[in-house]
């Protein structure tokens, strides 16, 4: 007995992933999504679809650039070279630790500004001099 696929619209992967169904289309058209079938004209996607989205957003959220995608699955499903897709993988994790570590400094920037900033709204209204910047900084 042949199991038929759970199959999801346009809309309906639309609003689960939060992208414009243009999006979609796009990925499509650039190769990321593959074998989508159709009913008429309509696009049906199935659950192997939302699988590679999943990773597409993540990729995307991490700063990997479509090319650099579209290099991951081209490896991954044609060539199946993993020594590629280890090292694509170890340069965009490297590429996250930077952000990282660039964040958490902007984290503390804006933590010190926030103090700043509170100290000197607390000292206005209570009629104190202001805080020195250096004390926070």
């Amino acid at each position: 007995m042949t199991s038929i696929a759970k199959t999801y619209t346009i809309r309906d992967v639309s609003q689960r992933f939060g992208l414009p169904a243009s999006t979609l289309r796009y990925y499509e058209e650039v190769g990321l999504l593959k074998d989508i079938r159709r009913n008429g004209k309509h696009r049906l996607y199935e659950d192997k679809h939302l699988g590679r989205l999943g990773a597409i957003q993540c990729f995307k959220q991490t700063g990997m650039s479509i090319s650099q995608i579209q290099e991951f699955f081209y490896h991954e499903d044609v060539t199946e070279d993993y020594e590629a897709l280890v090292d694509l993988l170890a340069q965009q994790s490297a590429a996250i630790e930077t952000q990282l570590q660039q964040l958490l400094e902007n984290q503390r920037h804006i933590t010190a500004k926030l103090a700043f900033y509170s100290a000197k709204k607390a000292a206005r209204q209570q009629g104190l001099p202001d805080p020195c910047w250096d004390d926070f900084d």
